[in-house]
């Protein structure tokens, strides 16, 4: 009876210990960070999550190389945060596979004091997909510490952008763009040209607008249409690092029906862009005055940016019957005041009553573009 007392009394008090001590872990959590185990490998790469938090301090043996995996399911902007404390030579990459091209680079030279760590930032646009950061520590050996550990901390920030790159687009496979519509996508460090094909089915006035978001040191782009087998140039726009973010770019292009084709060279930035059909800036007619036998002086508004009018006559107030046109280039028309020029109409029939109206027209690769047809206005010939 003795025994059995002495183990229930052993037992309560290793029930209350083991309560005191889930009592103070619930008020005093561990706070110590331990470093993840960094890959050796790619194949081994520890995998990092974006906009997490940082990795905790991690030892780098001298000429040793650390690997880390991070993978985008969309286009955005990507940021390498690397901080190094007691560091000599070391470096951070990030690529898409070992040993291709090096997207971003932050390093310590001369080396960090063990107190104050600091921290380096390198920021660039990526496509979706999959990259490898690589911790090297091939630099000067830190022969006062003796050991030769070194210590940094990795951290990526990414802002998303919507839209992500499914095929590798060319002229051969372009994407397929829908005039009047806005598209959204993005110029990359990995990925720096985009090629869109679009129809016209009628001939006219059209305006390109593309907008650039978000831009860099290393930011740049270059947008061109072409005819269908890129023999031709039609527009070209371009745009660089010292741009402020959503600024915009605007050409005006004439086209006739057919197949044209956008190339856009751009990196490290995203952008949006539309081709929207315009209008030709018309004209009105503004007064008619038969002051001469068979004659009758047409008025009508300046309009500028074009290089000629049309006036179209008839005796047929709908235009249906009996229309004569005449064309006449800007400067072959007179003066009829600050806003307004003027032309005569010859070998009309007297005393009938015509109908007059207006159009301006441009010129564009020897093909004539046309606005719309101003209302009319009448008079009786003399």
């Amino acid at each position: 009876m003795k025994k059995s007392g002495l183990l229930k009394k052993a037992g309560a008090l290793l029930l209350a210990m083991s309560m005191t001590v889930a009592s103070f872990s619930t008020f005093a959590p561990e706070t110590k960070l331990t470093a993840k185990a960094a890959g050796e490998t790619q194949d081994t790469a520890t995998i990092l999550t974006p906009n997490s938090e940082s990795t905790a301090w991690t030892p780098l043996v001298d000429e040793g190389t650390h690997f880390y995996k991070v993978v985008l399911t969309e286009d955005g902007e990507f940021t390498l945060n690397a901080t190094f404390k007691n560091c000599y030579g070391v470096s951070a990459f990030l690529r898409k596979e070992k040993n291709t091209d090096i997207l971003c680079h932050v390093q310590t030279i001369f080396g960090t004091e063990e107190e104050a760590p600091v921290t380096e930032s390198d920021k660039r646009v990526l496509s979706a997909g999959t990259y490898y950061i690589e911790v090297t520590g091939k630099g000067v050996r830190n022969k006062d510490k003796g050991n030769g550990y070194q210590n940094y901390k990795i951290q990526i920030g990414f802002n998303g952008f919507g839209v992500s790159e499914t095929n590798e687009d060319s002229y051969d496979n372009p994407k397929e763009y829908v005039i009047n519509s806005v598209v959204t996508d993005s110029g990359t460090s990995t990925d720096q040209v985009d090629w869109y094909r679009f129809s016209i089915d009628k001939e006219g006035k059209y305006t390109f607008n593309i907008t650039i978001y978000g831009t860099y040191e290393t930011s740049q782009f270059e947008a061109k249409i072409y005819n269908s087998d890129l023999t031709e140039e039609k527009l070209s726009l371009k745009g660089g690092n010292h741009d402020e973010s959503g600024v915009n770019r605007t050409g005006e292009l004439y086209l006739v029906p057919g197949v044209y084709y956008i190339k856009i060279n751009a990196k490290d930035t995203k952008y949006s862009f539309s081709v929207k059909g315009s209008t030709i800036e018309a004209s009105k007619v503004t007064k008619v005055k038969s002051s001469k036998k068979k004659k009758a002086d047409v008025t009508f508004k300046k309009t500028t940016g074009v290089s000629g009018y049309q006036i179209q006559y008839s005796t047929d107030k709908k235009f249906n019957k009996k229309v004569k046109t005449k064309t006449f280039k800007a400067e072959k028309t007179e003066s009829a005041g600050n806003t307004k020029r003027k032309v005569t109409i010859s070998k009309l029939k007297r005393h009938k009553k015509y109908y007059f109206r207006v159009r301006t027209y441009v010129e564009n690769n020897n093909a004539r573009f046309y606005s719309d047809w101003s209302k009319a206005k009448s008079a009786k010939i003399k």
